[in-house]
């Protein structure tokens, strides 16, 4: 009878024990490979581009564009995403890897200088 005690005790501390939440396997980071690497540098690449050629587009037009009017930017990697706001005067865009658990961004505006980004947990 006591075993029988012992066994359900035991059965249902278990039960209440919690187990830890697994982190979700991010692309970029300590463990990132050379190939999602090449992603996240291309990646990069495009947020420069689009940096540069609104800039030009700020200094002959007195405007910045969507991404559509900005010819001859490189392609973006597959699983990666961009979008753009802008009101003529102002603009702001971010790239995020559609593919990673952990939702890595670049974002960058007028000022011209590019962050990384993780949402918060």
């Amino acid at each position: 009878m006591r075993m029988y005690v012992l066994a359900l005790a035991l059965a249902g501390a278990v039960g209440f024990v919690e187990v830890p939440a697994q982190e979700p396997s991010c692309l970029h980071g300590p463990k990132e490979t050379g190939e999602q690497r090449d992603r996240r540098m291309a990646a990069l690449d495009f947020a420069r581009q689009l940096n540069t050629f609104e800039a030009a587009g700020k200094s002959q037009a007195q405007r910045y564009y969507a991404i559509e009017d900005l010819p001859g930017l490189p392609k973006l990697p597959e699983g990666m995403k961009a979008a753009i706001a802008t009101d003529g005067a102002s603009y702001t865009f971010s790239i995020k890897d559609t593919l990673d658990a952990c939702h890595f961004a670049y974002f960058s505006d007028q000022d011209g200088v590019i962050y990384t980004a993780t949402p918060i947990r």
